[in-house]
C-alpha cells in the first residue's frame, strides 16, 4: 500500500507539473527549453518533498542546493509557483514565486482563508468550489481567475490543482501551482481588440475587401463585398473563387489573380463582369498566406466616360463651333482657351495648337464692334449667360459673323470655372440680309402694320389679296382679287361707307404715306364687326401712289372692354371719393366718439351721462356706416368674427328697406337656432345688399323680397328670395363670370355677384341659384356654422384708464384728431409733443428726443406717409416703439408690416390708451 500511495502521489504530481508544462509549452512556444527544464525541476522538487528521491539523500548538499536554484530560476522565468494545502487543518504552504505573484514577502506565512482572500471577490466562490471539489472527489482543476496583489491592483493567474491520497487512500492534502498569465491576458485582450477594430474597419471601408488562401479559398469578406457580388459571406467563406465563381476562372479576373502571385507584384486592372452586368476596378496583392483583394463599382463612371466620348465625337462633328474657356483666377486676367471643336477650325482656319492657352480675344480685329465686346466681357464677369452677333478674323484675315452664346459652368462654391461658347457662321445671312434689304421694304411695311386680315391693293389694277385670316376671322372665302376695292367697299356697313372711302382716296390722292380709320366691317354671317384699318402707301419716284398694304383688325371686343374699362373706372372714382369721405368721416367720429366717452365718463349728473352715451352710441353706429362705404369703395380686407347671423340681418333692415324702395316688400324669416357664423360683417352686409339690389331690378313694377335663415347641416344657409322674371340656364351658368351682367349698358358692372362668390368662397362657404324665367331667383349663401361665438360682444366701460408719465409725440395732420388725442394722453399723465406731418415729427425727434413712444396716422400730407416714416424711425431708433393708426380699413396690412398693433380709427379713450400702454410694454420687455 505504501509503495501504492507513493506511485500513485508520483502519478498526481506528474500530472500536475506536465500540464503545467504542457500549458506553457503551448503559450510560450519560443521558451521551451526554459518551462522544460522548469517542469523537470519541479518534478524533483515533489519528489523529494515527498521522499520519492530519498535515494539521492546520500548526495553532496551543494547538488541539493543547485537543483533548488534551478528550480527558482525557471520558477522566476515562467511566473510560476508552487503551494501546498495540508488536510484535515488546511495548512497552507506556498513557494516564494507564489508569494511574489501575490506581492508578498518571501517566507509570509497565511491562514487558508486569507488565501483565499487573495483572490477577486467575484473569483473567491469559483476557486473555493473548485478547491473543494477536489478536496471531496479527487478532481483536480485548472482555471484562470483574477487576483488583488499586494499593490491593489487586479492580477490574472492560472491555479491548478491535484488531490495527493495517502497510504491508505485518503486525501491528505492539495497541491498545485500558481501562475502569472497577466500579461498573456492583456496580449489576448489588445490582440482582440485590434482583431475587433480590423474587422469594424474592413466592414466600414467604401470599396469591397475579400481574402484568398493560397488555395485560391475566400477566407473574409466585408459587408460592401456581399453587397456587390450579391453572395452572403456564409455561403463563401472556406469555397473555391473559381467554382462559386466559374465565369472568372476562365477571363482575365483569373489571369491577373495567378501573375499577381506568382511573381508577387499588386495586379490594377479594371473589367467588365457580366453576370452582375457591372465594370469592376480591382486591385490584388499578394502575401505569403495568399491573396488580398480590393475592388468598387465604377459602372457608372464607365458609363459617364462612355458618354463623355460620345459627347466629344458629337461635338467634333456638329456644324456649330465650340469654344471652351478656363475662367480668369484674377480678376483683369483674361479667360484662356482650353478646348475648340472641329468646326472651329474649319470657319477660323486656326488649328487647336493655335488657339488653346490664348484668349478668344485674339480673333478679334480692327472693324470688331467694341461695345459688343464690352457687354460680352460684364457678362461674363457677373457671371451670366449673353447671346450676341460679332465680326471676328479668320487665320488669313478673312472677315466673318459669328452669331454666339455664351454660358457659364459654375463650380460648387458658385464661381464660375469655365465657360463654353457656341455658335454658327452667319456671314451668307448677313450679306443676304444687306443684299434684301431693299427688296423686303414692303415686307417689312407689311410685317409693321399686319393687324389680323392683311391685305395688298394695286392701284393701278384695282387688285386686293388677302391673307388667310379674312377667312378665319372675318368669315369671307374665296374673295375675288379683280376688282378687290369695290368687294371691299361692298362689305361696309352703309352708314359708314361714304366716309370710309373718301377717307382712303384722299390719303391716296395727297402726300399722305400711311392712312387710318374705324368703321364697320360685314363678317361672312351677316353681322358686323367694329374694325381698325390701316394700311401704308408706296409711291413712285413722281410721288404717284402704285401700291397701298395693309391690315383690318377686329376690335369689336376691344371696344366692349374698353367700355367695360370706363365704366370701371367711375365705379373706382366713385370708390376713391367715398373712401376719402369715410377717412375724413372717420377723423371726425374719432373725435365725436372720444369726447362722449370722455363726457360719459366725467360727467357725475345721470341726465346729461345718458345723453353722452346715446352720443356715444350714435357715433359707433356712423363708424359702423363708414365701414359700410369703405367696402363700397373696396378698401376693407376681411376682417372675420364671430356673428350672430339674425342680428346682423335685423341691423341692416333699415338701410334694406330704403334701398329697395316703397315698391318693394320685405320680409325677414329669421331661425332662432341659426347661430354663429365666421365672416367678415361688413362684407357679408355689402353682400346682402348686393343680391337685394339685384332682386330689385328683376321686379321693375314691384313685388317681395325674402330673407331667411336656417340651420343646415353643419353649415348656416341664408337666402334672398325675389318673384321677378329669373334666369333661364345659360344665363344661370355666367351669373359669377366678372363683366356678366344681363342688365343695360350703364345699368350694372357684372362684378357684384362675382364678388359676392369670392367673399363667400373665401369665407370657407359656397353659393348657389336657383332660378327659372318668369318664376324668381333665390339665392343660398352657405356658411359654416360656429359651435359657439369666439369673441364677446363689445360693451361700453366706465373703467378707470391706466395713464403713464412717458413722453408721446403724436402725429397727426387733422387738427381736432390731434388736439383730442393730445387733450386725452395729457389728462393721462403722459407729455405729449405733436407734429402736423412725418417731416416735422422725424425733426422733433432728432432734436427734441427721447421719446417713449409715436403715435402717428397713417395718410399723411407730404412726401412721406405713417407707414414709411415708421420704418424710418424703426431704422434710427430701433427701441422706440411707434403705433400706427388710420382711418381706412386697412389695419390687416398695416398689422402685417408693424411691430406694434395698429389702431383703427374711429377710436376710444381706452382703445388709445390701452393701445399705448401694451406697445411701451412690449418694447421695454424686449429690450
Amino acid at each position: 500500500m505504501t509503495g501504492l500511495s507513493r506511485a500513485f502521489d508520483q502519478y498526481s504530481a506528474s500530472l500536475v507539473v506536465g500540464g503545467i508544462s504542457a500549458s506553457i509549452l503551448v503559450w510560450f512556444p519560443k521558451d521551451t527549453w526554459l518551462w522544460a527544464i522548469g517542469a523537470t525541476l519541479l518534478i524533483a522538487w515533489r519528489f523529494r518533498q515527498n521522499g520519492v528521491l530519498r535515494l539521492e539523500a546520500g548526495r553532496h548538499p551543494h547538488d541539493s542546493y543547485g537543483n533548488q536554484a534551478l528550480l527558482e530560476i525557471a520558477g522566476k522565468t515562467a511566473k510560476l509557483g508552487g503551494w501546498v494545502v495540508h488536510l484535515p487543518d488546511r495548512r497552507i504552504e506556498w513557494s516564494d514565486e507564489t508569494s511574489a505573484i501575490h506581492e508578498r514577502q518571501r517566507g509570509e506565512t497565511v491562514t487558508f482563508e486569507e488565501g483565499i482572500g487573495y483572490f477577486a471577490p467575484e473569483w473567491r466562490e469559483v476557486i473555493l468550489w473548485h478547491f473543494e471539489s477536489c478536496v471531496a472527489t479527487g478532481v483536480p482543476y485548472d482555471a484562470e481567475v483574477e487576483i488583488i496583489a499586494g499593490s491593489g491592483r487586479r492580477k490574472w493567474v492560472r491555479a491548478i490543482g491535484v488531490a495527493i491520497h495517502d497510504d491508505t487512500g485518503h486525501i491528505c492534502r492539495v497541491q498545485g501551482a500558481l501562475q502569472d498569465i497577466d500579461e498573456r491576458k492583456r496580449l489576448e485582450d489588445t490582440a482582440t481588440e485590434l482583431d475587433r477594430r480590423f474587422t469594424e474597419s474592413m466592414e466600414h471601408i467604401s470599396d469591397a475587401f475579400f481574402q484568398l488562401d493560397i488555395d485560391w479559398q475566400f477566407t473574409y469578406l466585408n459587408h460592401q463585398a456581399e453587397r456587390l457580388l450579391d453572395r452572403p459571406r456564409s455561403a463563401l467563406l472556406g469555397r473555391l473563387i473559381w467554382q462559386e465563381f466559374p465565369e472568372a476562372s476562365s477571363g482575365i479576373i483569373r489571369q491577373h489573380y495567378e501573375r499577381a502571385v506568382h511573381e508577387s507584384k499588386t495586379a490594377d486592372f479594371e473589367v467588365f463582369y457580366e453576370p452582375l452586368k457591372a465594370w469592376f476596378a480591382v486591385t490584388a496583392y499578394p502575401g505569403p498566406t495568399g491573396l488580398t483583394v480590393y475592388f468598387r463599382d465604377v459602372t457608372k463612371r464607365h458609363a459617364a466616360d462612355q458618354h463623355l466620348h460620345l459627347l466629344e465625337m458629337a461635338i467634333s462633328r456638329i456644324e456649330d463651333f465650340v469654344i471652351i474657356t478656363e475662367a480668369a483666377s484674377q480678376p483683369g486676367d483674361r479667360h484662356t482657351i482650353v478646348y475648340v471643336n472641329d468646326a472651329f477650325v474649319r470657319i477660323t482656319g486656326y488649328s487647336p495648337h493655335d488657339a488653346l492657352g490664348r484668349s478668344p480675344g485674339f480673333l478679334q480685329g480692327h472693324r470688331t464692334d467694341l461695345a459688343t465686346v464690352e457687354r460680352i466681357d460684364r457678362a461674363i464677369a457677373l457671371p451670366t449667360a449673353i447671346r450676341s452677333e460679332l465680326l471676328n478674323y479668320a487665320k488669313d484675315g478673312r472677315e466673318y459673323w459669328i452669331d454666339m452664346s455664351i454660358a457659364p459652368i459654375v463650380g460648387s462654391n458658385g464661381r464660375a470655372t469655365h465657360f463654353v461658347a457656341t455658335g454658327r457662321d452667319i456671314t451668307d445671312r448677313k450679306r443676304a440680309a444687306e443684299r434684301l434689304a431693299e427688296s423686303e421694304e414692303r415686307f417689312a411695311i407689311v410685317a409693321m402694320m399686319t393687324t389680323d386680315a392683311v391685305w395688298d391693293w394695286d392701284i393701278a389694277t384695282g387688285h386686293v389679296q388677302w391673307n388667310s385670316n379674312i377667312a378665319s376671322v372675318f368669315g369671307h372665302d374665296d374673295v375675288p382679287v379683280e376688282d378687290g376695292f369695290r368687294e371691299w367697299e361692298a362689305k361696309i356697313h352703309p352708314d359708314d361707307r361714304a366716309r370710309v372711302v373718301s377717307s382712303v382716296l384722299a390719303a391716296i390722292e395727297g402726300k399722305a404715306e400711311t392712312w387710318l380709320e374705324e368703321y364697320r366691317f360685314r363678317r361672312g354671317g351677316g353681322t358686323y364687326a367694329e374694325v381698325l384699318d390701316q394700311g401704308h402707301i408706296i409711291r413712285n419716284a413722281a410721288g404717284e401712289a402704285t401700291r397701298m398694304v395693309g391690315g383690318v383688325r377686329d376690335i369689336t371686343e376691344t371696344r366692349l372692354i374698353e367700355a367695360k374699362r370706363l365704366q370701371a373706372q367711375r365705379l373706382e372714382a366713385i370708390g376713391q371719393l367715398t373712401g376719402g369721405v369715410a377717412h375724413d368721416f372717420n377723423n371726425l367720429l374719432t373725435v365725436i366718439i372720444g369726447t362722449a366717452e370722455t363726457l360719459a365718463d366725467e360727467i357725475a349728473d345721470p341726465r346729461l351721462s345718458a345723453v353722452a352715451q346715446l352720443n356715444h352710441k350714435a357715433s359707433r353706429q356712423g363708424a359702423a356706416l363708414t365701414r359700410q362705404l369703405l367696402t363700397f369703395a373696396g378698401r376693407q380686407p376681411l376682417e372675420p368674427a364671430a356673428l350672430n347671423i339674425n342680428s346682423s340681418i335685423r341691423a341692416m333692415e333699415g338701410l334694406l328697406s330704403t334701398a329697395l324702395g316703397e315698391a318693394i316688400v320685405l320680409d325677414l324669416e329669421l331661425d332662432q337656432a341659426t347661430g354663429h357664423v365666421r365672416a367678415d360683417a361688413a362684407q357679408l352686409e355689402a353682400s346682402i345688399m348686393n343680391l337685394c339690389i339685384n332682386a330689385r331690378d328683376a321686379m321693375p313694377p314691384g313685388g317681395r323680397v325674402t330673407i331667411s335663415t336656417s340651420p343646415h347641416g353643419n353649415d348656416v344657409v341664408v337666402r334672398i328670395s325675389d318673384d321677378g322674371f329669373g334666369m333661364d340656364a345659360e344665363t344661370r351658368a355666367k351669373a359669377f363670370e366678372p363683366f356678366f351682367t344681363t342688365k343695360p349698358f350703364g345699368k350694372g358692372s357684372g362684378l357684384g355677384l362675382s364678388m359676392v362668390y369670392g367673399f363667400v368662397r373665401q369665407s370657407g362657404g359656397r353659393i348657389e341659384i336657383e332660378s327659372e324665367p318668369c318664376k324668381g331667383t333665390t339665392v343660398s349663401l352657405f356658411f359654416p356654422r360656429l359651435a359657439s361665438p369666439d369673441s364677446p360682444a363689445e360693451t361700453f366701460s366706465k373703467g378707470v384708464l391706466d395713464g403713464g408719465r412717458e413722453r408721446i409725440l403724436v402725429v397727426e395732420d387733422d387738427p381736432m384728431v390731434r388736439e383730442f388725442a393730445a387733450g386725452t394722453l395729457i389728462s393721462l399723465g403722459y407729455a405729449v409733443t405733436c407734429a402736423g406731418d412725418a417731416t416735422e415729427a422725424l425733426r422733433i425727434l432728432e432734436t427734441d428726443g427721447p421719446f417713449g413712444v409715436v403715435f402717428s396716422d397713417v395718410v399723411m400730407p407730404g412726401p412721406i406717409d405713417g407707414h414709411a416714416m415708421a420704418d424710418e424711425i424703426v431704422a434710427q431708433y430701433p427701441d422706440l416703439p411707434v403705433v400706427l393708426t388710420t382711418g381706412y380699413a386697412d389695419i390687416e396690412r398695416i398689422g402685417a408690416t408693424s411691430r406694434f398693433r395698429p389702431l383703427a380709427k374711429p377710436y376710444t379713450r381706452r382703445q388709445l390708451t390701452e393701445a399705448l400702454r401694451e406697445a411701451i410694454g412690449t418694447s421695454h420687455d424686449n429690450r
